[in-house]
């Protein structure tokens, strides 16, 4: 017992190695000690190592008969492989062994949302609310406020009512405050809304660690890194097996939408928000630079781009996508371009814009988990908004033919003849089948998971207005320039 706790111990410090050996010492004195196989099964999560993972979490499974959460984790596995069927027995299962555990309710509920079974999602969130109440029941409630007709939502604020005092945390708190938030909303009732979200808001600003002004030295530095030396100097003659193509921009600018649209085209596959530049790539050159980023992406030989460019292409690999072009939509990535172009002189980048009101109203009134300030305050994300812009201006000063700029309105309005400029940009023809979007059932985990598998609609164009004094009082009256 006082090695597998040991094990555990190392596991949760992220040593996986030494917990790794631990747990195989703890399985040769007993092949079917479960909690062993369940801490291997980690491991190889957090190693990538997915078919291994289930594997040791099948086993696991088996030996732990009465524990959820190696059920939890061989859903998660097996949706890694691209495995969503397999995934949904295992949540089903484990949702007829543990009946009246609201958890449970809550994880297959955001599976079917994940997949786009909206009606599925709803039917089991609203027995989930029938079992006993925990803190996980006011997430519940807060999917519920987003699913229910608007006839349910008093009900359910009286339900979210009774949760007042019961759970202290700010990440309860601040989930209840948006709840409430969203069904004033849906009531028409603004002012109320406004107020919590204000509330929630203002909660999750106070756990930020940081200010988006202390990033402006950053991209100051990128800026200066990435200037025409940078650009004058002789690339890499690269033969890829794919078009890279980079989503970038603002969060809520309608990537999520762009990515399910191009992605029923024939040849056109994604990673989804990947953050392997910033995870993997960008540790790599400041360890062989000796450099910070983005400085250390200046001076990079041939070898280490190569070694860049391995570790992209077995991301992509790791993802079983084949297809000619591979999106990577990860908003941020502007801040990586020119290390893109580096790696990948051939990669596309589509820049998605849009109007500055309505853009910061979908940011302020969805609740975005990462403690980042511009996710939580107006003010501070015109200053990222502002940021992003003279960055994209910079770099599209430098990449006129490798970066498109779109807006979410243009491709509300227009959205055939846009996609066919956009296909047409990343090498592709059009195909009608892009169109119908809505009818997949791919996984989508952003907060667009809803609204993509509906047909495209204008709503959200104007949805901000009803708030737009309030915007512009918490922005001190300024009016923003549109993008």
């Amino acid at each position: 017992m006082l090695l597998l706790d040991r094990a555990t111990e190392l596991l949760l410090e992220n040593r996986l190695r030494e917990a790794e050996f631990m747990f195989k010492q703890v399985l040769k004195q007993n092949p079917k000690n479960g909690k062993a196989l369940f801490g291997l099964g980690r491991i190889c999560m957090r190693l990538e190592q997915y078919d291994n993972a289930i594997y040791y979490l099948k086993r696991a499974c088996e030996h732990l008969p009465k524990m959820l959460d190696p059920l939890y984790a061989l859903a998660d596995a097996f949706i890694a492989v691209g495995s969503p069927v397999d995934a949904k027995t295992v949540l089903e299962y484990a949702l007829s062994v543990a009946r009246h555990n609201a958890q449970i309710h809550y994880h297959l509920g955001q599976f079917y949302l994940d997949h786009g079974f909206i009606d599925n999602a709803y039917q089991v969130f609203q027995k989930g609310l029938d079992c006993p109440s925990s803190g996980v029941s006011i997430f519940i409630i807060f999917e519920l406020m987003q699913l229910a007709p608007t006839n349910e939502i008093p009900l359910l604020m009286e339900k979210l009512t009774e949760f007042e005092g019961k759970y202290e945390h700010p990440k309860f708190k601040i989930i209840a405050y948006h709840a409430f938030a969203t069904a004033h909303q849906a009531l028409g009732e603004y002012k109320e809304a406004f107020e919590f979200y204000e509330k929630a808001n203002k909660l999750q600003f106070e756990q930020c660690e940081f200010k988006t002004a202390d990033m402006v030295p950053f991209f100051n530095r990128l800026l200066e890194t990435c200037n025409s030396d940078f650009f004058d100097k002789p690339i890499d003659k690269v033969k890829s097996t794919f078009t890279p193509v980079f989503i970038i921009g603002l969060p809520r600018t309608g990537s999520t939408l762009l990515e399910q649209i191009l992605t029923q085209h024939s040849q056109v596959g994604s990673i989804g928000e990947s953050i392997i530049i910033s995870d993997k790539i960008v540790p790599y050159l400041e360890m062989r630079t000796e450099r910070d980023f983005p400085e250390c992406i200046y001076e990079t030989s041939t070898s280490m781009l190569d070694y860049c460019r391995s570790v992209y292409v077995d991301e992509v690999k790791k993802n079983r996508v084949q297809e000619e072009a591979v999106i990577n939509k990860l908003p941020a990535n502007f801040q990586n371009i020119g290390l893109i172009y580096k790696i990948f002189p051939n990669a596309r980048f589509i820049h998605l814009t849009r109007d500055f009101k309505a853009n910061a109203w979908s940011v302020y009134s969805n609740h975005f988990a990462e403690n980042e300030p511009y996710f939580c305050s107006l003010t501070e994300f015109q200053l990222y908004a502002d940021i992003e812009q003279q960055v994209m201006d910079h770099f599209s000063s430098h990449l006129k033919k490798s970066i498109f700029n779109v807006s979410y309105e243009t491709l509300i309005d227009d959205p055939e003849r846009t996609i066919q400029k956009l296909l047409n940009f990343i090498y592709l023809k059009y195909e009608p089948e892009c169109m119908d979007f809505y009818k997949s059932r791919s996984k989508v985990s952003t907060l667009s998971k809803t609204q993509v598998r509906q047909p495209i609609h204008n709503r959200s164009l104007t949805r901000w207005q009803a708030f737009e004094t309030y915007i512009e009082k918490e922005l001190g009256q300024l009016t923003p320039k549109k993008n």
